[in-house]
């Protein structure tokens, strides 16, 4: 019965990074494409050095940067959803189940365009001429252009905004079924509204929580179409640099490498947090 299931996962899955382990492993042509016949390891030491016209090892310091930088904004793009998400769902678990249903929609109504509509709305929202800019200057709080588009606080603003609702839906699943009746009796028993929500409510919301941070981290580690088109050249991700390597650098091996390097991150990102959670359900 399952193994139909195990041969697609097996196909769509593990077929594809064999083939992009395979890429990685070999030798780029000089106009795109890899040497099917040969062998080299270069594009795994491309990842931290390079060498310069004279054939001396120099530190790849630009991959480091936008590894570190992707990390960081992945990072900030979590804890935003977390801050914005949880009052978010809270809010909605708690309305009549009519207001519920009209919130959700109003949560989910961004999946109902393509992202990068959405990311070019943001675009003429954001410009130097865009609508904020041209609203702040006509109430007198900014004189002058925005400056926000292509930098990356407007990375992390889009990131922010597509990731929201992934992080709010598994964290109202979760409130959804919760038994208020024991924040009832916490208050009972003397507890103020903050220590109830920060020892009654949040523990029992925690696997939504830890299903956000999942949902949220992985994929914006690995975005491509925000940075693109909202952060330019000054805010370029993994995913950017994977594409330019492929495509204007012509070098397939060293963007098959680098498609690995942010398999990795994500592969440990997982194992991290589900190490916490085993953590958090021993002390438990």
């Amino acid at each position: 019965m399952l193994s139909p299931v195990v041969a697609l996962l097996a196909v769509g899955t593990l077929l594809p990074i064999a083939v992009v382990t395979s890429v990685s492993l070999m030798r780029p042509l000089g106009y795109g494409g890899v040497d099917w016949g040969s062998f080299s390891l270069d594009a795994y030491l491309n990842l931290i050095v390079d060498r310069d016209f004279d054939g001396n090892l120099i530190f790849q310091s630009d991959h480091v940067r936008i590894f570190a930088r992707s990390l960081a904004l992945a990072a900030a793009t979590t804890a935003g959803c977390v801050a914005l998400g949880f009052p978010t769902a809270l809010f909605i678990a708690t309305q009549p189940p009519r207001r519920k249903s009209a919130l959700l929609i109003l949560v989910t109504i961004p999946f109902w365009t393509s992202l990068v509509i959405r990311s070019y709305a943001w675009i003429i929202l954001i410009a130097d001429h865009g609508l904020a800019n041209r609203a702040l200057n006509g109430l007198g709080m900014l004189d002058g252009p925005l400056g926000l588009l292509y930098t990356t606080p407007a990375t992390l603003v889009g990131l922010l905004y597509t990731f929201f609702p992934f992080m709010v839906l598994p964290v109202y699943a979760s409130l959804d079924d919760f038994d208020w009746r024991i924040v009832e009796a916490a208050y009972d028993l003397g507890a103020t509204r903050w220590r109830a929500l920060r020892q009654v409510v949040i523990p029992n919301c925690m696997p939504g929580i830890a299903a956000g941070i999942g949902l949220v981290f992985v994929p914006a580690l690995g975005s491509y179409v925000i940075p693109n088109l909202l952060g330019g050249s000054h805010s370029m991700m993994i995913g950017n640099l994977i594409e330019m390597k492929f495509t204007q650098g012509r070098n397939w091996p060293l963007g098959a490498s680098l498609s690995l390097a942010l398999l990795g991150l994500v592969l440990a990102a997982m194992l991290a947090r589900r190490l916490t959670s085993a953590k958090r359900g021993a002390l438990a």
